[in-house]
């Protein structure tokens, strides 16, 4: 629906983030939704959820895909984010290092 320009369903998304807070599994597909509502709000959420979520093997997943939600979205809208997280020690470091490929890779510097 988000994807089809339903804006509701975005905030709906973002919602969800909160409400399933310990269930990855679904947070992941939820992450993968909100690739589709590439918003100031959405990028804030996620990347809260970045500095929340410690790396585990049962969040791998989960924080991947917040990862990948990025390189989706306009860089006008992620790239100081990601220059803030790259170097956020909340963010673990296998994941400060490849938002810093990120943004390397994508001129953000």
């Amino acid at each position: 629906m988000v994807h089809g320009g339903r804006i509701e369903a975005g905030v709906f998304l973002l919602g969800l983030l909160k409400h399933y807070s310990e269930d990855y599994a679904r947070l992941t597909v939820v992450a993968e939704a909100l690739a589709s509502y590439p918003t100031p709000s959405t990028v804030d959420a996620l990347a809260g959820e970045l500095r929340r979520v410690k790396g585990s093997s049962a969040t791998r997943a989960y924080l991947r895909r917040i990862i990948t939600t990025f390189e989706r979205f306009p860089p006008a809208i992620v790239a100081a984010p990601i220059q803030e997280l790259a170097s956020d020690p909340l963010v673990g470091t296998r994941f400060r290092q490849h938002l810093r490929e990120i943004m390397l890779r994508d001129n953000y510097e």
